[in-house]
């Protein structure tokens, strides 16, 4: 048995990266019934079940979205650190991720999209989402395609977050927002924020 099948009960059993719930709770308070959310880059979905159980009450609607098929080497050292979850299923993390969303009691809240970021934004009309957070991959390329691709979607006085926000780990990140987003701010624990301004 490896540390990928202990059971799941809540989003602090689910392995993974996640130490920004304060910005959750924010959200959460901020944004009203049926306002949408999506979350891209799930990994095995401790984030998004922490997010869910923050808004069981609250009447939000939930979209993961992940390739399932991991980010492949990243960072300073080139760490693979999705691989053994994508190879411990085969090839994917798809079916480790969805487990997890069933186990936490969020099946009902969290809609899953197993696609490329940038696909997925395409199934979105403009202006249609409350909240966008960015937490795929983290190359200078891929991040300003991201925000390209979801800035859109996000309507006006809505959020555009992302993760990672570390100048020495994750540069390429840090640049990526100073070069697409005017005004973007640091927030939360490591995370990044753009507001999208009301007369745009």
């Amino acid at each position: 048995m490896t540390g990928f099948d202990e059971p799941v009960r809540s989003w602090e059993d689910i392995p993974g990266w996640f130490q920004w719930r304060s910005g959750q709770e924010e959200a959460v308070a901020h944004f009203g019934a049926g306002d949408r959310i999506v979350e891209v880059g799930c990994y095995l979905g401790r984030s998004i079940c922490s997010l869910a159980e923050l808004a069981r009450d609250r009447d939000l609607v939930i979209v993961g979205v992940d390739t399932a098929r991991g980010s492949g080497p990243e960072g300073r050292g080139g760490t693979n650190a999705h691989a053994p979850a994508v190879n411990h299923g085969g090839g994917t993390l798809a079916g480790l991720l969805h487990r997890n969303v069933i186990a936490c009691g969020a099946a009902a809240q969290v809609q899953l999209l197993i696609s490329d970021s940038i696909a997925a934004a395409g199934l979105f009309a403009d202006e249609s989402l409350a909240w966008v957070h960015l937490d795929a991959r983290h190359d200078y390329e891929s991040v300003c395609a991201d925000i390209t691709a979801w800035r859109p979607k996000v309507r006006p006085g809505g959020w555009l977050t992302g993760d990672d926000y570390d100048e020495w780990q994750w540069p390429g990140v840090v640049q990526a927002v100073a070069d697409t987003l005017d005004g973007a701010e640091p927030w939360s624990k490591g995370q990044w924020r753009w507001i999208t301004p009301a007369d745009r």
